[in-house]
């Protein structure tokens, strides 16, 4: 498979994988991953802080400065595919903020396929589309029907993705969308990894034996894995015993389940699991972990996923935790972006961040993860509605 379709996010992977609705950026460098919770084996005191700093997680506040969308204003909304929460999700979320402004919305289903992202795309260039949002896609899957957009003076703004330039090539959006001050794209990911060791450090008393899944295609798969092995190194009674690479092919196959369970298998001693994916939980890999009779022995914890997770948590399904996002934050903030753009004024941090979520911390009473903060209010007053 050629380096190009490693990142189109094939259709079965773009299914299972919820993280691509929680990327984003910030232009400031600062302190990203492996800022270390200190913990050793038997330390009671470290494993707690390391805990606590799970739970905790590191979350922004929606902007508060004001600005005055402008009329007029067509926006098309692509969704990497309307058939998935984790697509339909945030494609709502946007079509609702751009619609309380006043302008035009309209969606354009990719259909979970890089062809269909960039029809969307050249669509609207043909409509002549002030703004478009691509909802989970990132720069590099499509770049040609992007660089059409940027030629034809189609302003793109990044809803869950990361621009061109964060794979080694030109930018060509107008901006990412902002999510946490002081963190770039990488270090927003390894964050993720990171604060998912914290919760497997805590819950083990800085004892944790861990069997690792990596998405190996993706940019920010490697990120995400080398931010929870940088902490997982900071416990001294930890270790990873087993990692399981997955890439597209797995799930294209639908080998991945398979291959989890065998892992598993494999590694007898793993009082732990981190799942890069949460999407990939339900996808087979919860109903793994209870068939292995070994679930209410293990800590599972999966990066970014929604309602399905928290359903599995709720119901002791296979899973322990998950890292929670406000997945309609983060869209109204790729609203905010495109106002502020389109005003000629700067990118702002939108503040939308994450913290882990399990049975007894931060897990809502029904439903999907919103977080604590009235983002809509804070938006609505920002932007004068």
């Amino acid at each position: 498979m050629t380096k190009f379709l490693r990142r189109t996010g094939l259709v079965a992977a773009l299914v299972l994988s919820l993280g691509l609705a929680a990327c984003g950026s910030s232009n400031d460098s600062g302190s990203g991953s492996g800022s270390g919770s200190g913990s050793s084996g038997g330390d009671n005191a470290s494993a707690q802080q390391a805990l606590d700093t799970a739970y905790k997680g590191v979350t922004g506040t929606p902007p508060t400065q004001a600005t005055a969308p402008k009329s007029g204003v067509t926006l098309w909304v692509v969704s990497c595919g309307e058939q998935i929460p984790s697509c339909a999700t945030p494609v709502a979320a946007a079509k609702e903020a751009g619609e309380a402004i006043g302008w035009t919305v309209k969606v354009c289903d990719g259909q979970l396929n890089p062809d269909g992202w960039g029809s969307c795309v050249r669509q609207a260039v043909s409509a002549k589309a002030d703004v478009v949002i691509p909802i989970g896609i990132d720069c590099a899957s499509i770049q040609q029907p992007f660089q059409e957009a940027k030629d034809a003076g189609v302003m793109v703004i990044g809803g869950g993705g990361a621009d061109c330039n964060e794979t080694g090539g030109q930018a060509l959006w107008a901006t990412e969308r902002l999510q946490l001050d002081g963190y770039t794209t990488k270090q927003y990911w390894e964050l993720s990894g990171k604060l998912a060791a914290d919760w497997l450090i805590g819950k083990s008393g800085g004892t944790a034996q861990v069997l690792q899944t990596v998405f190996t295609d993706p940019v920010w798969g490697p990120w995400q894995a080398e931010g929870f092995k940088t902490e997982m190194a900071t416990c001294s009674g930890c270790t990873i015993v087993a990692t399981l690479e997955l890439a597209n092919n797995d799930f294209v196959s639908g080998t991945a389940a398979q291959k989890f369970a065998t892992a598993l298998l494999q590694a007898p001693n793993a009082d732990s699991v981190y799942v890069a994916i949460g999407g990939w939980m339900p996808a087979g890999f919860a109903q793994a972990i209870q068939s292995s009779g070994r679930s209410d022995q293990l800590n599972v914890i999966s990066g970014f996923g929604d309602a399905a997770n928290m359903d599995i948590i709720r119901n002791n399904g296979g899973q322990d935790a998950v890292l929670g996002y406000a997945t309609p934050w983060g869209a109204y903030g790729s609203v905010d972006e495109a106002i502020r753009v389109l005003n000629g004024e700067q990118p702002v941090v939108e503040g939308d961040g994450m913290q882990v979520v399990d049975k007894d911390h931060n897990l809502p009473d029904s439903g999907d993860y919103t977080g604590d903060v009235d983002y809509k209010a804070a938006y609505q007053k920002a932007w004068g509605i």
